[in-house]
This record gives C-alpha cells, sequence and structure tokens, in this order.
C-alpha cells in the first residue's frame, strides 16, 4: 500500500526528474499511484497523477504513451484545472493528430468554459502547434468571455484577462497584425506598471 500523496510529493518527483529515463520512471509510479484511491490523499486524485504521469512522458519525449495517459485522465471524470481535457489536446497536437484536437477544442466551446485558463490553454497549445490563427482566435474569444465578468467585478476574471490579453498580443505581433483596442489596454497597463513608483 503506498503512502498518502499530495501535490507537494507530485511537484517533487517533477522537479528531481532531469533525464528521459528518470521521466520515464517517475510516470510509472504516478500511473500506478492513480490505480490506487487513498481517501487521505491531499488535493491529488486519480486523474491529476495521469496528467502529470502524461507530462513526464511528454518530457521523455513519449507523445504516444502521454496521449494514453490523458486519455485515461478524462474517462477518470475528475476535474483537473483548467479542464482535463486541455492536457489532452494539447497532447494531441503534440503527436499530429489535429483532427482529434479539434473535436475536444469544438466540444470545450460549446460549452461556453467560465474559467478564462481553459481558452489561456488551449490558445498557447496552438501557439506551441504553429497554428498561429487558431491561437489567436482561442485568446480573443477568452478575452471576450472574461471580460463580460470583468464588468461585473469579478477579480479572478480581471487576472484571466491579463494573461490571456498579453498572450493574445505575443499571437498578434507573431502574426503581424496590427495593434487593435485590446492591445492598447496591454500596453497601457505596463506603462502604467512601468511609471508607477516600488
Amino acid at each position: 500500500m503506498r503512502r498518502s500523496l499530495s501535490r507537494d510529493v507530485v511537484e517533487e518527483l517533477y522537479a528531481r526528474a532531469c533525464t528521459p529515463e528518470q521521466h520515464r520512471a517517475a510516470a510509472e509510479k504516478l500511473a500506478a499511484w492513480a490505480e490506487e484511491v487513498r481517501p487521505d490523499d491531499d488535493g491529488v486524485s486519480p486523474a491529476s497523477l495521469l496528467v502529470s504521469a502524461g507530462e513526464h512522458l511528454t518530457e521523455a519525449g513519449d507523445l504516444e504513451g502521454a496521449v494514453a495517459l490523458f486519455r485515461r485522465a478524462v474517462v477518470a471524470g475528475q476535474p483537473v484545472p483548467p479542464d482535463v481535457r486541455c492536457y489532452l489536446h494539447g497532447g494531441l497536437l503534440e503527436l499530429g493528430d489535429a483532427g482529434a484536437a479539434r473535436r475536444i477544442a469544438e466540444e470545450l466551446r460549446h460549452e461556453r468554459p467560465v474559467d478564462g485558463d481553459v481558452y489561456l490553454f488551449l490558445g498557447e497549445n496552438h501557439e506551441l502547434a504553429g497554428d498561429l490563427r487558431e491561437a489567436h482566435r482561442w485568446l480573443t474569444m477568452g478575452a471576450r468571455r472574461t471580460f463580460d465578468d470583468v464588468e461585473d467585478g469579478d477579480d479572478r476574471a480581471a487576472e484571466d484577462a491579463a494573461g490571456l490579453l498579453m498572450a493574445r498580443l505575443r499571437v498578434r505581433h507573431a502574426l503581424e497584425l496590427p495593434l487593435d483596442e485590446y492591445d492598447t489596454l496591454v500596453a497601457s497597463a505596463l506603462l502604467s506598471a512601468r511609471d508607477t513608483p516600488d
């Protein structure tokens, strides 16, 4: 029987893995831990362990193995912020299965997630895959979605909007698009932060 786990234990395992072999060994350990549910685990679910294992295999260059673990995490049916499907989406894009990744993205889009990090995650997944147009689309959707909540006084939405707008500006710069009203907001915020004394 394994010991109880916490996020710290899982993060330490990641920090100690430096080589592909160490990442593979860590992935095996995490996947094995996911098979044994313990009520005293602190903030760690089987799905989150499988996602962590998938991230280790990604680092080791085993994209097929990583995607298999992300699929198992989705099937486990437990929440992994921002949404467990974001990890599978990224893995599928890295693996080159754009069709399966598109189906997950469309499923998420139809659900209209309230968490801005879902839009940021999918936007950055597309950016890493070199699909800047789709990255721009997701980051813009997220910015529009979170601005509605910002206007309602949601502080978390304001943080989400800032991250989305910064990523969106980076992607727009790569696409050589002219500045728009959202970009101007980012520039104003950066100038304001620079001019504010410590």
